[in-house]
């Protein structure tokens, strides 16, 4: 399985203590925006998803085209 790597915004307990308090800062900024959060969780999810990528994809593009049309016909 797909180990994950530290990303930037999950410092190292071994970084230096200004580091640790500038990532925390950060997330208390990102918490505000409801958006933010999601749009990140989402992104984890796929990194998590990336060995399936080739399949996941493409049913993302069909279920978003599928989406869009049917709002579309729905609107006019």
């Amino acid at each position: 399985m797909f180990s994950r790597r530290n990303e930037p915004d999950e410092p190292d307990p071994q970084d230096p203590i200004w580091k640790r308090q500038a990532a925390n800062i950060v997330e208390t900024q990102l918490a505000r925006y409801p958006l933010l959060v999601q749009l990140r969780a989402v992104w984890r999810q796929l990194q998590d998803e990336r060995e399936i990528w080739p399949y996941l994809i493409p049913l993302l593009a069909v279920v978003f085209i599928g989406t869009y049309r049917a709002e579309r016909r729905k609107h006019h």
